[in-house]
């Protein structure tokens, strides 16, 4: 999709100012009283329009699969707004979920613990169908014939369990749970992660194929730079909770402004063309979401820090029209 064609479009899924905090009690529990919190989420927003893939990624812990759980409200935000076609999904009530969860579906990180070992693969993409009371027995076996089909796999395993399969059969049969009932967004959570690197690729480009045939969608969460290049139209790098840098894919890549981004970029492995890349070493560790650094969050790793990082928290600034960062060093 174009940048342009990008802009023209209404969002599909609007994340505006999204928190998630978990609370940190004492030895004994809620007894003990609130030690603090931990900021998972803090202050997210990003637009995701429709036949779009918009990549999500930074270290482990940074809060990416936590923002996709809040989306969906499968963990309850402290505070936000999610607007899916103009209604605000955090104002709707849990018992009226029931037709976005319909629309928006959710690929898990571990295929084998997100699918019910007790049941056949067939039932387990079937139960949707039920809840949502789509078509009868004939047609919602068919439906989900037909689905196993698109993702790679055979009738054959229609009555197999899941631990007949190997890692990438299962990422294949989760995805087809989640497209059975053909949802217009998707948010994959981690799910080449797990995956040899041979059927990491397999996966990334079914995930396209599907993408241009049922015109999806996604919601790309992941820690591989190289994986979020490959699918992404758009890319959000998250440090701690926050988005620090936002821009299309190919402006990111050419030109990554915080200073985060251009540590996490260096560190993927060099083509022919970019031997005289710099390689950035982060100094330390990523700090505790419990007690995170005053001012800028990264300034404890930054090269470039200033004696403002340390003081101010840096604001969200627009560099090109689409390309947007949080730090000091562009003001």
């Amino acid at each position: 999709m174009s940048l342009h064609e990008n802009k023209q479009k209404e969002p599909l899924l609007s994340v505006q100012h999204v928190k998630k905090y978990f609370s940190v009690t004492g030895q004994w529990g809620r007894l003990g009283g609130v030690k603090g919190q931990v900021k998972a989420v803090n202050d997210v927003s990003f637009r995701l329009v429709e036949g779009e893939t918009y990549g999500l990624v930074g270290e482990s812990g940074s809060g990416k699969s936590t923002t996709g759980r809040a989306i969906l409200r499968l963990t309850e935000p402290t505070d936000g707004e999610v607007f899916y076609q103009n209604e605000n999904i955090f104002q709707v009530p849990k018992r009226k979920l029931q037709r976005f969860r319909k629309d928006v579906q959710m690929v898990f990180q571990d295929p084998f613990s997100s699918l019910n070992p007790r049941k056949r693969i067939g039932k387990t993409i079937e139960e949707p169908l039920h809840i949502h009371r789509v078509g009868n027995q004939k047609e919602r076996r068919e439906r989900v014939l037909d689905i196993l089909d698109k993702v790679g796999m055979g009738p054959e395993h229609y009555y197999r369990f899941p631990h007949e399969f190997s890692g990438g059969q299962r990422q294949r049969l989760g995805l087809a749970r989640a497209l059975v009932m053909e949802p217009k967004v998707v948010i994959c959570d981690e799910p080449v992660s797990a995956l040899d690197v041979s059927i990491q690729s397999q996966v990334v480009n079914l995930l396209k194929q599907l993408q241009t045939e049922m015109d999806l969608a996604y919601l790309f969460i992941t820690h591989d730079i190289s994986v979020v290049r490959h699918i992404s139209d758009r890319i959000g790098v998250m440090y701690l909770g926050e988005i620090v840098e936002e821009a299309p894919t190919d402006d990111l890549f050419s030109s990554p402004l915080h200073p985060y981004t251009q540590a996490l970029f260096s560190a993927v492995p060099r083509t022919k063309n970019e031997r005289n890349r710099e390689r950035i070493v982060l100094k330390g560790e990523i700090p505790s979401p419990l007690n995170p650094p005053t001012g800028c969050k990264f300034h404890t790793r930054c090269p470039f820090a200033m004696d403002i990082c340390k003081r101010e928290v840096p604001k969200r600034k627009k560099i090109e029209p689409d390309h947007f960062v949080t730090c000091h060093l562009y003001e």
